[in-house]
């Protein structure tokens, strides 16, 4: 891994753990094992900093966001296929879906937290225009910060040492059954 790349690892994992305000880039260098100098040479300031580390999550979300819209969500297949593929991008991505939830009041600040908010009112509406009432979306809501926060505080949730496929497929169950309104087939379920 280069340097820039354990600086951009080291950035999601303290902000996820910490938070941003809590995060310096001193912090981030002892991190990163280099020196504050070296972060700034690669990032001019934190911002450029969590822009750049949380763009392959945002591009996922984009790329998530757009299929689904194109495709839809009238059936219970499709659901099920979006439910499966949100979850594996919140998996792939838990540290940075962790950061966008948890900092909404940074979303002025810091340009990607404002496309994140911006894709997922793109997500919720989404699920909203396939949806029955608006428990359905509040439902969703509770289902992202949940999952995302069970990804994030796995060794307190004593989740840790399940494997991370027996992992997904529970989590992609509790999303297809919880939010979309369709339930997995049962070879497929937990």
């Amino acid at each position: 891994m280069s340097v820039r790349e354990q600086i951009l690892q080291a950035t999601l994992e303290l902000c996820a753990k910490r938070g941003i305000a809590a995060t310096s880039l001193q912090d981030i260098a002892d991190a990163s094992e280099c020196s504050k100098a070296n972060v700034v040479y690669h990032f001019a300031h934190k911002e450029e900093l969590l822009n750049e580390a949380l763009t392959p999550s945002l591009k996922a979300t984009e790329t998530l966001v757009s299929s689904a819209e194109a495709q839809g969500l009238g059936s219970a297949e499709e659901k099920v296929v979006f439910a499966r593929n949100l979850v594996n991008l919140l998996v792939t991505h838990r540290l940075a879906t962790h950061i966008v939830i948890t900092h909404p009041f940074l979303v002025d600040a810091i340009p990607a937290l404002h496309k994140a908010q911006v894709l997922m009112a793109r997500l919720a509406d989404l699920v909203s225009r396939y949806s029955t009432d608006e428990l359905d979306r509040l439902r969703f809501g509770v289902v992202i910060s949940g999952v995302t926060y069970t990804l994030v505080s796995a060794t307190i949730l004593e989740i840790q040492s399940l494997p991370e496929t027996e992992l997904t497929e529970m989590l992609t169950h509790v999303v297809s059954t919880m939010v979309m309104g369709s339930a997995l087939p049962a070879e497929a379920g937990r």
